[in-house]
């Protein structure tokens, strides 16, 4: 099957803290396969930080649990078959999953959480509009007065926008994004987000039967090259008890691509909602990948039967009694992931130190679909035929799958924090990356405890630029104990052009966690000049050539995934009797300039002397202002961190008349 592709492989393990008994005495060693008839087990955790999440409460057929100190938990006596999941917990916007249940066992089920956006004060009798800042641009929802049903609910009341980059956090969507279930409806995901409104008891409320909102969500920037200005995209919302299967995504609407009337810069989707839950844009593919995959043991290289296994965008399917499994994907702009999840036991306390301990173990690659035979998505999925074409042979039929290997890590949580500084102009010129990784035991909030919090040394790190060959990022040593740093000074490492970082954080083969950034470009000014004076109504007007610009070397790579965070500051001279100032937060290299302390909304700025500040952000951009908080983007089920390149421009001085 497997002609070309990149692929990436994540082997990693969490270890339930909850010993348990089978019925019957397994051998020694790993033992797949949960003990308790009709059950599902699993692990929740946070993925803006890796932190696994105690006091979630789980609920499906017609049980609830709740999930224990390290997050894992096992929901029993369901009824056999697809069972719909509910995971909820203060703070957090709400999970969903799938999960299979029957009477030799059930399924393992690895969920993350994603925490809401922040909680904005709304009266019900009026329109509002509220936003959420992030660093691909302003989440909107728009409300029309009495739209909301507040009937047996009580005041105040609050709206959250809990904005997702599939890009970048596709686990914490909910359920499998194939709307069909029969992976004849595979879609591509673009830009999501969970809209919830809350009365004082926690109440959800929603829209009125009779009533519509207006969303605008804006693109990633990786995605923005393939979906341009006034492409139509079908949006989809989430319902955890939709037919024909339960927990699936529904056509809603057609949204439009437009620029944002927050900022008027960024592009967003732009479309109506009906019901508040999990909504987003997401085309249905229309080539796809029929994919084999081969699911085995890194501790003893078996077959593992009866791992589920996800393809993301794609189907879920369980392996058979020689660890394999059919699974379908959409071709689309980013890489799908192949993710396989199983329940073993440690008999003998070999594998976790605990004898008797229940473990999820799971494994997890990333391909891209090109150079792949490709059949249309709305086509039947068809093994039987797969089989027949590879001859019926099982070795055929292994020797063209995609492997996942399964396998165990350390019980600890690795924190990194990773610098790019791009090489500067000029023939033969090298950049340099910097990487500070850390372990520990994580705490409530998911950082590591200070009292555990240790320098890990032997970690095995890699540096891939976009299409290109993975280099090392060798560890700097210094005597017996490790520094915990790690630095390479000779790439090449293009200012514009994209990276991916590979942490295999316990040095034994396998890679924990994965982060990626741009390497950020040289900034400066084409508008206004230092000791220039520009008129403050073409500043604030409706001709964007005579806008604030500025001018960023990065972009001569030609990446349509750079798309840096920027920030200008314009504010009065020292000394200066003006008090207007503006401010600017966004992907755009022009943008209008208006008085940020007028009461009038898009005012100019008053006439006097200014200052022009300049800072961009690639990746995590954490010292960025504007009253948003951003997720860490290096992430893994044992890693977590922040990934990032900085550039500032030269301070300007310039009078507005």
């Amino acid at each position: 099957m497997k002609e070309t592709g990149r692929i990436l492989l994540v082997l990693v393990a969490v270890f339930v803290a909850a010993c348990g008994s089978s019925t019957t005495t397994p051998p020694p060693g790993h033992v797949t396969g949960p003990s308790t008839p009709n059950s599902v087990t699993g692990l929740v955790t946070d993925i803006g930080t890796s932190a696994r999440l105690a006091g979630v409460t789980v609920t499906g057929g017609g049980q609830t649990t709740t999930t224990a100190a390290d997050g894992t938990f096992q929901l029993k006596n369901l009824p056999a078959g697809t069972v719909s999941l509910t995971f909820s917990k203060s703070g957090y916007a709400p999970g969903f999953a799938n999960g299979q249940s029957s009477s030799a066992g059930g399924d393992a089920l690895i969920l993350t959480l994603k925490k809401t956006g922040s909680a904005q004060a709304y009266d019900p009798t009026a329109a509002a509009t509220f936003i959420e800042k992030t660093e691909a641009g302003p989440y909107t929802l728009a409300l029309a007065a009495n739209s909301i049903d507040t009937s047996g609910a009580t005041g105040p009341y609050t709206v959250s926008i809990t904005p997702l980059d599939p890009t970048k956090q596709a686990g914490a969507l909910p359920g499998n994004l194939d709307a069909s279930g029969t992976g004849t409806s595979v879609l591509l995901p673009v830009t999501f987000a969970e809209f919830s409104i809350l009365d004082s008891t926690g109440k959800r409320l929603n829209l009125k039967s009779t009533a519509s909102a207006t969303v605008e969500l804006p693109l990633p920037a990786a995605l923005r090259a393939s979906y341009p200005l006034t492409t139509t995209i079908h949006c989809y919302a989430y319902s955890p008890t939709a037919s024909p299967t339960a927990g699936s995504w529904n056509d809603f609407v057609t949204g439009t691509v437009r620029k944002s009337s927050e900022d008027g810069v960024t592009p967003v989707l732009t479309a109506s909602l009906r019901h508040f839950s999990w909504y987003g844009g997401a085309p249905q593919g229309t080539n796809c990948v029929d994919q084999w995959v081969h699911v085995v043991s890194a501790v003893d290289g078996k077959p593992l039967p009866n791992a589920r296994v996800e393809a993301t965008p794609g189907t879920v399917a369980w392996t058979d009694g020689n660890g394999d499994a059919y699974l379908r994907s959409a071709v689309g702009p980013t890489p799908s992931t192949y993710t396989a999840y199983q329940t073993g036991y440690d008999i003998d306390g070999s594998l976790t130190g605990m004898p008797g301990a229940k473990y999820i173990e799971f494994g997890r690659v990333e391909e891209t679909l090109t150079g792949l035979t490709t059949v249309p998505c709305s086509s039947a999925i068809s093994p039987g035929a797969r089989a027949s074409a590879l001859a019926g042979a099982a070795a055929a039929t292994k020797a063209n799958a995609l492997v996942i290997k399964v396998g165990t890590v350390k019980n600890l949580l690795y924190e990194a924090t990773a610098i790019i500084t791009p090489a500067p102009a000029g023939a033969g010129a090298v950049g340099s990356i910097v990487v500070l990784l850390e372990q520990g035991v994580p705490g409530p909030d998911g950082k590591l405890d200070s009292a555990t919090r240790a320098p890990a040394g032997g970690a095995k790190i890699t540096l891939t630029p976009a299409g290109g060959t993975s280099l090392p990022v060798p560890e700097l040593v210094a005597g017996p104990a490790p520094l915990g740093q790690y630095m390479a000074t000779t790439m090449a490492l293009i200012a514009g052009q994209s990276f991916t970082l590979a942490i295999d954080a316990d040095g034994n083969g396998s890679v924990d966690g994965f982060g990626t950034a741009s390497a950020l470009g040289t900034l400066g000014w084409s508008r206004p000049l230092s000791g220039a004076t520009v008129s403050a109504a073409d500043l604030a007007g409706i001709d964007p050539s005579r806008w604030i610009s500025i001018t960023d070397t990065g972009v001569a790579a030609a990446n349509p995934a750079y798309a840096p965070l920027y920030e200008v500051i314009i504010s009065p001279t020292s000394g200066s009797m003006v008090t207007s100032q503006s401010f600017y937060l966004g992907t755009e290299r022009s943008f209008p300039a208006t008085d940020m302390t007028s009461a009038t909304p898009g005012a100019p700025l008053l006439p006097g002397t200014y200052d022009g500040t300049l800072i961009g952000f690639s990746g995590f951009s954490s010292g960025a202002g504007g009253g948003f908080t951003i997720s860490n983007n290096i992430t893994g089920a044992n890693v977590t961190g922040i990934m990032y390149s900085v550039s500032s421009g030269p301070p300007i001085t310039f009078t507005v008349n």
